[in-house]
């Protein structure tokens, strides 16, 4: 796959593609059905499939205050698109110049001079160009005056709630991580590496990897059954997010007691996949009480993992 940041500092253009655009932040189960779209019509057409997102978030400039944290940091998203099969990903500068660009100048400038689109798959909610003035239905009619089809794609519902990265980053904040799952048609994962931490978890008898993490969007503080995914290697975990309040309150900390496993893992790359949240952060009165409640959160880790048939393995 290949990654072409901000088209006005190359002299790229395409002899014809098929496209789609957006933020794309989760990658949830609506932007998989138009990246899935634009990537089979591309090969249908013997065109390239093109992945047209921006950078930084656009209400980072428009709203600074509204902007939301990440879901997804950089590499994961690029790692994510190129699951899909996207050939090229466009990563466009998004500054007040571009902001005031015009729908019908986005149209003309980009998808139809550099990007030369066949096709274009949007939402049909789509909105774009300055003050989001561009709409799917304005998109439709600048096609047929330009030679190039419009692919629209209906909102994603589940449970007669839409599918949204809003929703997804919302129900993630809340802990509800399971749920959070069935929106993005994965587990929602933090990546980052392990580092040094203050090895109390050797000395209790659960050594802990604990991860700096990259992602923005984490869980609230408590125990989670989670996926640790290391080296091509998908293994079974109970994690914590929190300050470890028993020893005093400290830094918020990721750490992840890998089962059934004995290696080092420091300065290792590793990802980290919530599957069900298991209790809230707890002061104990003393350690000992902390290390029977640890055995328990493990236990209950391995049932859900048995009713999940969940293994560890290779993939992830």
């Amino acid at each position: 796959m290949e990654i072409i940041r901000h088209l006005d500092d190359h002299s790229f253009t395409l002899r014809g593609s098929v496209a789609t655009l957006g933020s794309f932040d989760g990658i949830h189960l609506g932007h998989q059905a138009l990246v899935r779209n634009a990537v089979d019509d591309a090969r249908r057409l013997g065109a390239h499939s093109v992945v047209l997102t921006f950078e930084p978030h656009p209400l980072k400039v428009l709203a600074p205050a509204r902007a939301p944290k990440l879901l997804l940091a950089h590499k994961d998203k690029m790692e994510l698109l190129q699951s899909l099969g996207v050939d090229i990903v466009v990563i466009q500068k998004f500054d007040a110049a571009f902001a005031n660009l015009s729908a019908r100048d986005f149209v003309a400038q980009l998808l139809v001079g550099r990007l030369r689109v066949k096709k274009i798959w949007v939402g049909r909610d789509l909105r774009f160009g300055q003050g989001r003035k561009g709409s799917a239905d304005a998109l439709v009619g600048w096609g047929s005056e330009n030679g190039f089809e419009v692919g629209l794609v209906e909102p994603v519902l589940l449970g007669g709630v839409r599918v949204s990265s809003t929703r997804v980053r919302q129900l993630v904040e809340e802990g509800r991580v399971d749920e959070a799952a069935l929106m993005l048609g994965r587990h929602h994962f933090v990546s980052g590496r392990v580092v040094t931490g203050h090895r109390r978890g050797r000395e209790l008898g659960f050594p802990t990897a604990n991860i700096s993490s990259r992602t923005e969007v984490l869980p609230p503080d408590g125990v989670y059954a989670t996926l640790f995914q290391w080296r091509g290697k998908t293994l079974l975990s109970a994690s914590s997010i929190g300050s470890n309040p028993t020893f005093g309150d400290g830094p918020r900390t990721v750490e992840s007691f890998v089962l059934d496993f004995d290696g080092d893992l420091y300065g290792e790359p590793v990802k980290l996949h919530f599957v069900e949240r298991l209790r809230a952060e707890k002061k104990f009165a003393a350690v000992d009480e902390l290390v029977a409640q640890m055995g328990e959160d493990v236990a209950q880790a391995r049932a859900i993992f048995d009713r999940r048939r969940l293994s560890a393995g290779s993939g992830g």
